[in-house]
């Protein structure tokens, strides 16, 4: 997109999602993932590289690092303890691979819109064939979809602009999941308390409750978590109070506070005349 396209798209109301998901892989997610991710932190796993420590809440890796993102999920994973975990937009598959050799009990799906993501997922983690497969989560939901006791996502809502898709997405998100729901998202760009607030108030979330918490990996990234039942965390009632600390992007909080502002959700039998 040239100078004028960009200044064009930045200033326009409606949106669309950040990336072309059909050329994704082949248009940045190669190229980040050597560069950005490989180049600093462990991205593929083997078997002892990884432990759980019950007692501290750490996972401790051999020989390296894991992105704190990817350190929050897989501690949020060893605390809940689920039976059944399924990433939304699992791409090369780096993430949901380390999951199910740190937790072989634990069984692990994951769903991506791109089918060159899935190959190469498969490609980066053969074990992983017959565990993933095509799914678009801003699609009316599928029961052909996996079900899971958790359901994540990291770095995937915050890209979604299209309508409401963003909103649609995370409803099924928690229809999907039998008991929680964790987002590890850049929560400096998306007011992921409001809309989840809404959505709630609204009707469209699956469960009866809905509870949401903080959560934070032992190397700083933070997290929502959603669950169907009480927990003993700290509960999030903000946006700015996940946020604490940091600093937002004021354009990309606009953009979609737009894109949020187009739902109408509930039925209201009141309206203004």
């Amino acid at each position: 997109m040239n100078i004028l396209g960009r200044l064009l798209y930045k200033s326009r109301k409606f949106y669309d999602d950040d990336f072309d998901w059909e050329s994704y892989t082949a248009d940045s997610y190669e190229r980040r993932l050597k560069g950005d991710i490989e180049s600093r932190f462990k991205a593929i796993t083997n078997e002892g590289d990884l432990a759980f420590d019950a007692g501290t809440g750490r996972v401790e890796v051999r020989d390296g690092a894991l992105h704190p993102n990817v350190q929050l999920i897989l501690e949020t994973i060893g605390h809940l303890r689920p039976a059944s975990v399924h990433e939304v937009g699992c791409g090369g598959g780096d993430h949901i691979a380390h999951a199910g050799l740190l937790f072989p009990d634990i069984r692990v799906t994951g769903g991506d819109r791109g089918a060159t993501q899935l190959d190469l997922a498969v490609a980066r983690h053969p074990q992983l064939a017959g565990h993933v497969g095509i799914q678009d989560i801003t699609m009316p939901f599928s029961e052909q979809w996996p079900k899971a006791d958790l359901v994540y996502s990291q770095a995937v809502i915050m890209h979604i602009h299209t309508a409401v898709s963003h909103l649609v997405a995370l409803a099924n998100m928690v229809r999907q999941a039998g008991k929680y729901v964790l987002l590890v998202e850049n929560v400096q760009c998306h007011n992921f308390v409001q809309d989840l607030t809404a959505l709630a108030e609204g009707g469209h979330l699956y469960w009866d409750e809905t509870h949401l918490y903080q959560v934070e990996g032992s190397t700083g990234a933070r997290g929502i978590l959603l669950s169907r039942q009480a927990l003993a965390l700290p509960e999030l009632v903000s946006d700015s109070q996940i946020r604490a600390g940091e600093a937002p992007s004021v354009r990309r909080l606009r953009r979609s506070d737009q894109d949020s502002a187009r739902a109408l959700v509930g039925f209201q039998r009141a309206w203004r005349k």
